[in-house]
């Protein structure tokens, strides 16, 4: 067994990686990265050897790198194979960009003098800088706790009466979270969110333990995605689209030719471009 001065309990060993307790705890069961044992007094407990993997992947989740391609990372992969997995994410976040700039040039179109004078100028979309469903929850420390340690989202705040929490991904809140008075379950609530590998997500939810209820799959609306539920049984389809738009126009009872397709916008979105 290691010697006690080896033994880091887990918020000090967070805290000399960068890393959070529900950050840790849900690497740990995703086993990527593991806790060393238990201590005598029964703690869970990290090894110092382990400060440069937990420092790896605090960097490389600072840069938004998927879970997937981390544990490639962390498993020893040769140069050229490494080379290709930065460059495929690097495009990913250069399509984040080109969408950003995409929102900018809206907020600019907005600030221009008078433009915002036009009582018969229509509300665009990109107006709604973003959109966070109410999640009623029965239990707000239970629902943040799967959010966080299964599901891999974070918590941004909380009000101290322990009626709202707000979860986000990344920097973007994405949820609230509202504490259900009733003794009755909360009404379910459904969402669809947009992720870019619902394969590896889907893999990485199962061994994280999330309630998936049905698996990843091409749907016939031409959609690849998979189903989670929360702990009040909110469900969140995510997936992405994939390349057969008017294949797919029999799904909703249209002709192939009713369907009208921007090329240049599509190609901008489509997945490693």
């Amino acid at each position: 067994m290691n010697d006690d001065h080896d033994q880091l309990r887990i918020g000090a060993f967070g805290e000399l990686v960068g890393l959070s307790v529900p950050q840790l705890r849900r690497y740990d069961r995703l086993e990527l990265l593991e806790t060393q044992g238990r201590s005598g007094s029964g703690y869970r407990y990290y090894s110092s050897g382990q400060t440069g993997a937990g420092r790896a992947i605090a960097l490389l989740r600072s840069m938004d790198m998927p879970i997937a391609d981390i544990r490639r990372l962390l498993a020893g992969i040769g140069d050229n194979e490494r080379t290709q997995l930065f460059e495929a994410h690097r495009s990913r976040l250069e399509a984040r960009i080109d969408e950003t700039h995409r929102i900018l040039g809206a907020v600019d179109a907005h600030t221009k003098e008078g433009a915002m004078t036009t009582s018969h100028t229509p509300t665009e979309l990109s107006a709604w800088l973003h959109v966070m469903p109410r999640i009623p929850v029965t239990d707000l420390d239970s629902s943040i706790a799967y959010y966080e340690e299964v599901l891999g989202l974070r918590l941004a705040w909380r009000t101290t009466d322990g009626t709202l929490a707000a979860i986000a991904s990344g920097e973007i809140e994405i949820l609230l979270l509202v504490s259900w008075p009733s003794d009755d379950p909360p009404p379910a609530q459904s969402g669809y969110i947009y992720v870019e590998d619902p394969d590896a997500l889907c893999a990485e939810y199962e061994q994280a333990g999330a309630a998936i209820v049905d698996t990843v799959a091409s749907r016939p609306n031409g959609m690849r995605d998979f189903t989670v539920a929360d702990p009040d049984g909110h469900r969140f389809t995510l997936g992405c689209g994939e390349e057969r738009l008017r294949d797919v126009a029999a799904y909703y009872g249209l002709e192939p030719d009713e369907i009208a397709v921007d090329p240049t916008w599509l190609h901008s979105h489509r997945r490693g471009s």
